[in-house]
């Protein structure tokens, strides 16, 4: 029913193996407590560097069987229908075959399918409840860390299901990364250009993104998990304590949250729920909370968006809730998820940029106004918003039309060039070429949906608007008026 390590393990290398031209399997720097290697498999096709990375990961909790198998199996779906052009179609949710093609030749899928073999082994050979590693603690009769209490943020604070008593289900360990498995995920985020992640669980049908530790609040930016202490084995102890998050972050995360649900539902009705991890309970050290932590505590690292994803529903008995007798329909809803996640992480700026333009500055430039200008205020984050909604099947369009991409490469270098230089003017020619492109991308990306061709139609007023106008006001004018404002 479930595949053990070594089955794991044999496909992966099968896939890098046969397919060298999209899978390449590397062995991480550590092999697991008991010696065990751990792999990772990455999935690309096409040229080109500088790409974004997803990385998904599975088994963290040994007794959660079908995740690592799920992961595998769309590893082998994504292979089967680039090489075949064939779509990807699970339930009622279809990819179609230019969906997979963009999505692996505009990004790098990282799949680490089972971070924890020895304890799935264990699961899969003696205790069929095992949740942690096999770590001899010392000095006790009990074994284990929980891999998803180790990570380094607020390690060691016993918010909620976190302990630092070793016989504990959710053991912290001995320090912060004191263990190979969670020291190899971490290796991962050193050394690629992750974009998006996902720690692959069960169960209760839902999808987490930050913060676990304390509810969300985007006013006090002083109230930040930087300026707590750590390791202290105690909760965090100040009275209506909130995590600070950006709301351009915030924002971020409740919508790409919200597109991995609606692509699940779309398989076969399942109602996921996206939330906070502390709308689930309180916990320290989880792997995606410091995935995106990562970038606060040391601003030179990039930030990645950290999420959760808890397979399947609670059932009966707690077994048949981690490991049901036949998975099939619950790995089905969780491929759909990882692939929906894959689709929001594609940016259209970047597709642009690195297939059409010899340098990145104009697209550095654009992403700093989306970021740090844009992002200050409500009303720019409703045109980040709206951006988000089209920039998908912009993508595609882009992607399969080389006349419109070289277009859209010509007005991403126009507008680079104009927000460097915040005295430049917009002039007629910049608005008429780009309303005669946002005019042909309505008419086709949006034939099919009028929320698109609706996005579109915006984004053209707002162009018309700067005509002639300083590239600094035009600038204001969307950060101070809406898409929808009058």
């Amino acid at each position: 029913m479930y595949r053990t390590v070594p089955q794991l393990d044999s496909l992966t290398s099968l896939l890098a193996t046969w397919f060298p031209q999209l899978c390449t399997r590397t062995q991480l720097p550590e092999p697991s407590v008991q010696g065990r290697p751990v792999f990772a498999l990455r999935l690309r096709a096409g040229g080109g560097g500088n790409r974004r990375g997803v990385l998904f990961v599975g088994g963290t909790h040994a007794r959660e069987l079908m995740n690592p198998d799920a992961l595998v199996e769309l590893a082998v779906d994504l292979v089967v229908s680039y090489l075949n052009g064939t779509d990807v179609v699970y339930g009622g949710r279809t990819w179609t075959a230019q969906d997979v093609q963009l999505i692996l030749e505009s990004l790098d899928l990282w799949f680490v399918p089972c971070s924890n073999p020895d304890g799935r082994t264990k699961v899969l050979t003696v205790d069929n409840m095992w949740r942690k590693n096999v770590r001899d603690n010392p000095g006790t009769s009990c074994d284990g860390v929980d891999l998803n209490r180790n990570a380094d943020i607020l390690w060691g604070v016993t918010e909620g299901q976190t302990s630092c008593s070793p016989c504990s289900e959710v053991f912290v360990g001995s320090g912060a990364f004191s263990e190979p498995e969670t020291r190899n995920v971490k290796h991962l985020l050193d050394t690629q250009p992750i974009h998006s992640f996902a720690d692959v669980h069960s169960f209760s049908e839902l999808v987490l993104y930050p913060w676990g530790h304390a509810d969300n609040q985007t006013g006090n930016p002083a109230q930040r998990f930087t300026g707590l202490p750590t390791g202290t084995c105690a909760p965090i102890g100040i009275p209506g304590y909130r995590e600070y998050i950006t709301p351009q972050d915030l924002l971020r995360f409740t919508t790409v949250s919200q597109r991995v649900v609606d692509a699940i539902a779309a398989v076969r009705g399942r109602a996921y729920t996206p939330q906070t991890g502390r709308a689930l309970y309180a916990t320290t050290g989880t792997q995606s909370d410091y995935v995106y932590s990562r970038h606060i505590a040391d601003p030179a690292l990039r930030k990645t968006y950290g999420f959760t994803i808890e397979t399947g529903p609670r059932v009966a008995s707690l077994e048949d809730s981690f490991h049901p007798p036949d998975p099939t329909l619950i790995k089905r809803d969780a491929k759909a998820g990882l692939l929906a996640l894959a689709q929001q992480s594609i940016c259209a700026f970047d597709l642009i940029g690195l297939r059409l333009l010899k340098r990145q500055t104009e697209v550095d430039t654009l992403r700093r106004v989306r970021d740090e200008l844009l992002a200050s205020t409500e009303a720019g984050r409703e045109w980040i918003t709206l951006i988000e909604r089209v920039e998908l099947p912009v993508a595609s369009l882009l992607f399969t039309d080389e006349r419109l991409a070289a277009r859209a490469a010509v007005l991403v270098e126009r507008a680079g060039k104009l927000f460097e230089d915040e005295k430049s003017e917009v002039g007629d020619e910049d608005v008429d070429l780009g309303r005669a492109l946002l005019n042909e991308l309505a008419e086709r990306a949006g034939a099919k949906d009028a929320q698109v061709r609706a996005d579109l139609k915006a984004l053209g007023t707002a162009l018309e608007r700067a005509r002639k106008v300083p590239s600094a006001e035009a600038l204001k004018q969307l950060t101070s008026r809406g898409p929808l404002s009058k």
